[in-house]
């Protein structure tokens, strides 16, 4: 679908024919009646989105060099633009309020452009376009806001189509190597996997007393015991994800070519079950038009969950992930064995390096799910201090029935 201009004009023009828009209540996408008060609100977190966006756009653009992809994105940092003053037009003219670029998102532009050049182009390109892939459910809102108000819908609605195919334009022409984020997708839950579990292991033996030697020895047998069973479900759940997914594209493609006013009705099933209104639905609808390419595409959007690798790649990297989560972990135990240490001098190192790692694969696992970084890191922290403090409780408790003295 090729990315269209809406200028700030076109929105003005419209505004000026139509008239003060006079909000109602509504009932948002999520079933809920929406505070007409709190529009202004949602106006400003779309706008403050699409220019943060703009922004990494342009700088990616910068650093980019192949010249074709450089202009790719550099247009759809273009069209991000012209959305944010979309946003900020409706704001000022609708409820004569206007937005300023504020030090916190000046911050995060800054913060994100580093991030940038940390992470691999594909994987950040994934975590910018992740708000962006389901925006006909976001602005679904703003649509049931102005439902008395069909200029301001029809701007709305224009918006969401061309996020419709920016989405799908970037997934093929610059964010095009799906399996390596999916690879990477396996790969972290299988490193957080080994880390957790043998940092459980190693604090539950230091706690019973046991020498170095036997923690690691029997840090290394569970974890062959672990890799084993991770693989196997691994290789389960990526059998069954893939058949689901595979089947599901055919239907939609068979659809597609044969009956696509069929994917109409299904694309208004599944926006009416995610609470959007049948009036909202039946603009957005109109809008598309028979347009089978865009209704097979909203459709998979939300019915096809994350792509998933082939269960024998599946298989290789969870396993060899467990592994690189694990050997860390077990290794102070193991040169500590060489030099006859205590116990507790490599369970702080192994706690540590345990630290370290799980807090590299939250802000991954982050980046990758499209969460807050700060608040997913903390999530495998804490489990990381819950694991080892009642692992450490086991263990003390295990030297009752053992006899082990203090």
């Amino acid at each position: 679908m090729p990315i269209h201009r809406l200028t700030t004009s076109y929105w003005r023009k419209t505004t000026r024919a139509s008239g003060t828009a006079r909000l109602l209540p509504a009932v948002s996408s999520r079933g809920v009646t929406i505070n007409t008060k709190e529009t202004p609100s949602l106006l400003r977190t779309f706008w403050s989105s699409e220019l943060i966006s703009e922004s990494l756009y342009r700088f990616l653009a910068a650093n980019y060099d192949d010249p074709d992809r450089k202009m790719d994105i550099a247009d759809i940092g273009t069209m991000e633009r012209e959305h944010a003053h979309v946003w900020h037009s409706i704001a000022h003219d609708v409820h004569g309020i206007s937005f300023k670029v504020s030090l916190l998102i000046k911050s995060r532009i800054v913060l994100l452009k580093l991030f940038s050049l940390v992470l691999p182009l594909t994987i950040f390109i994934h975590y910018i376009e992740h708000s962006e892939k389901k925006a006909i459910l976001d602005y679904a809102e703003l649509l049931e806001c102005y439902k008395n108000d069909e200029k301001t819908r029809k701007v709305i609605t224009d918006v969401i189509m061309q996020e419709i195919g920016h989405q799908w334009h970037m997934m093929e022409r610059i964010a095009d190597r799906q399996l390596y984020i999916v690879k990477v997708k396996e790969a972290i839950p299988g490193m957080t996997a080994g880390i957790i579990e043998t940092l459980g292991l190693v604090i539950g033996l230091l706690a019973a007393h046991a020498k170095t030697l036997m923690i690691g020895l029997t840090g290394v047998i569970a974890m062959i015991g672990g890799v084993i069973a991770e693989m196997s479900v691994s290789y389960i759940s990526s059998k069954g994800h893939r058949d689901l997914n595979e089947g599901t594209d055919k239907e939609l493609t068979i659809k597609k070519e044969v009956h696509p006013a069929l994917l109409r009705r299904e694309l208004e099933k599944d926006l009416v079950e995610r609470g959007i209104s049948s009036e909202t639905v039946r603009f957005i609808l109109d809008s598309i038009g028979d347009d089978a390419g865009v209704l097979s595409s909203l459709v998979k959007t939300i019915r096809t969950t994350a792509e998933a690798p082939q269960p024998k790649e599946s298989l290789k990297t969870t396993g060899i992930f467990f592994i690189m989560g694990a050997l860390p972990v077990l290794a102070p135990f193991l040169i500590g064995t060489v030099w006859d240490a205590n116990p507790a001098i490599p369970a702080i190192i192994a706690f540590l390096v345990a630290v370290i790692s799980i807090s590299i694969a939250g802000l991954f696992m982050a980046v990758l799910s499209g969460k807050r970084i700060s608040t997913n890191i903390m999530h495998n922290l804490f489990i990381i201090m819950g694991t080892a403090a009642l692992t450490y409780l086991v263990g003390l408790a295990a030297r009752l029935p053992l006899g082990i003295e203090r």
